[in-house]
């Protein structure tokens, strides 16, 4: 009745490899991807692993015997370390963090000598295995004793999972209603991953308990941790709001968002008279010479014949601000009056039609800049208008 059910994990696995490959070319970066880069291999090879074992494929792959254990064991403390720096990006890593990793480095080295066997004793362990299923656990593994290895990694999850979901939790309840408005599809994603990761622990001690008490696989929940592998990444494919996020959760700012006029830079009040500085804010506006992805510093200067360093300094004594935040300002704003035609082409048009050279770049000056990411921002125009 399951006999497909090693070939559903191979396809999760497959799903999972073009996944990971869209977060870093999508993301290169953004330091947070390759956290969840490897959550997500993890969860991939785990799948994988079982899809080898279960169709006794594993004989032409024999490398990867035992290697499932030192994944497993490195995936909860990853996934901590993914959520906690995506819920409050700007906290620093201190020296004791670093502890966490302290249970899994003893575990790997516990685990190596049985990386290293040699083919016939790889091919031997697993003759026994299919003779009976309960000869993994009932055998050392490595210098580690038998039965200890599994139901120690897998409780290990558990317990971490938990600890996420908590710090998640604790986090809202820290940073207040404001954050949690902003960051609302966010702080979904990190429990729905969260959760998913300490389901599928749960699901594995299950598996393990009933290798232990019935010699046997249970493929119902192997379909379970196939669907919820499936449902993550449509989750994330099919949300916006959480791509726009990659590099972390948006701290609120005390002032208020910013009007679509308010976020084209105008001359400071001192400057408003000066016929030299209204002939420049004229000049820069009407040639938006800024849409071009290759406009800068120096093309500028050319273009109002000025050396860079004077012209920056006059940016700086006309607006206030630095000639970056002046020209990704003057993009952004471009960017968000045509938001009346979004539905003709893909976002990315009007963002590389505003002078952005990727997608990247203009998130991250979008949430720099206005203080909230580009879609909350547009939902919230749609409210108040």
């Amino acid at each position: 009745m399951f006999d497909f059910v090693p070939y559903l994990s191979f396809l999760t696995s497959g799903i999972g490899v073009l996944f990971i490959c869209y977060l870093l070319v999508r993301f290169p970066r953004i330091p947070q991807v390759y956290l969840l880069g490897w959550i997500i291999f993890s969860l991939v090879f785990l799948e994988f692993y079982i899809y080898a074992l279960t169709s006794k494929h594993i004989y032409q792959m024999l490398f990867i015997l035992r290697t499932p254990n030192i994944i497993r064991i490195f995936l909860p403390v990853v996934l901590y370390w993914y959520v906690r720096q995506m819920l409050i990006p700007s906290k620093k890593v201190k020296a004791k963090h670093y502890l966490h990793f302290v249970f899994p480095v003893i575990m790997t080295i516990g685990v190596m000598p049985d990386l290293f066997l040699s083919a016939t004793e790889k091919t031997t362990i697993l003759d026994n295995y299919y003779f009976q299923n309960k000869y993994f656990i009932s055998t050392p593994m490595g210098w580690i004793p038998a039965g200890f290895v599994q139901p120690a990694s897998i409780l290990f999850g558990i317990v971490y999972g938990v600890i996420t979901l908590f710090l998640i939790w604790q986090t809202k309840h820290k940073m207040g209603t404001s954050y949690v408005h902003i960051n609302k599809q966010s702080i979904n994603w990190l429990n729905l991953l969260s959760g998913a990761v300490t389901i599928y622990f749960l699901l594995q001690f299950y598996q393990y308990i009933n290798l232990f008490l019935n010699n046997s696989f249970d493929p119902p929940s192997q379909l379970i941790k196939c669907a919820i592998g499936i449902s993550l990444f449509t989750y994330f494919i099919t949300t916006p709001n959480v791509q726009e996020n990659m590099d972390g959760c948006i701290l609120p700012k005390e002032k208020e968002i910013p009007s679509i006029f308010e976020i084209q830079p105008e001359l400071l009040v001192a400057m408003a008279l000066d016929n030299e500085a209204i002939a420049f804010d004229e000049k820069m506006k009407t040639d938006q010479a800024y849409l071009s992805p290759d406009f800068d510093l120096a093309t500028m200067a050319k273009l109002v014949n000025m050396p860079s360093a004077k012209l920056s300094k006059q940016i700086k004594m006309y607006y206030g601000i630095s000639f970056a935040e002046y020209i990704n300002r003057l993009r952004i704003h471009h960017f968000l009056l045509q938001r009346e035609f979004f539905d003709q082409y893909t976002l990315e048009t009007y963002i590389y039609q505003s002078g952005f050279a990727n997608r990247s770049t203009f998130y991250t000056a979008f949430k720099k800049y206005v203080g909230v990411n580009p879609s909350f921002y547009l939902k919230e125009m749609c409210h108040s208008s």
